[in-house]
């Protein structure tokens, strides 16, 4: 059997609402609903991550073709390079 660990979340009365009808319809506890959950949200995250990794090869490309000095204003608009994207 798996470890489990014990975590204390508060949660808004809304979303409690929905995990318990989403765990009664689909005929789970709500802790196992909630497991699921995050394993899914933290997969998808992790997926995400990547496009970010790829952003940063992109910005040391264009360091390359710039002599590795890179674009005079990256400092200025990091947010630009890392996520012209999405």
């Amino acid at each position: 059997m798996t470890q489990m660990i014990r975590k204390h979340v508060l949660l808004p009365l809304p979303l409690d609402e929905r995990i318990k009808l989403v765990a009664r319809k689909d005929q789970k506890s709500e802790a196992a609903l909630i497991r699921e959950m995050l394993e899914t949200g933290l997969q998808t995250k992790h997926q995400h991550t990547g496009s970010v990794g790829q952003a940063l090869r992109g910005i040391a490309e264009i360091g390359k073709e710039a002599g590795a000095t890179g674009p005079t204003d990256l400092s200025q608009n990091i947010d630009k390079y890392l996520y012209k994207d999405e």
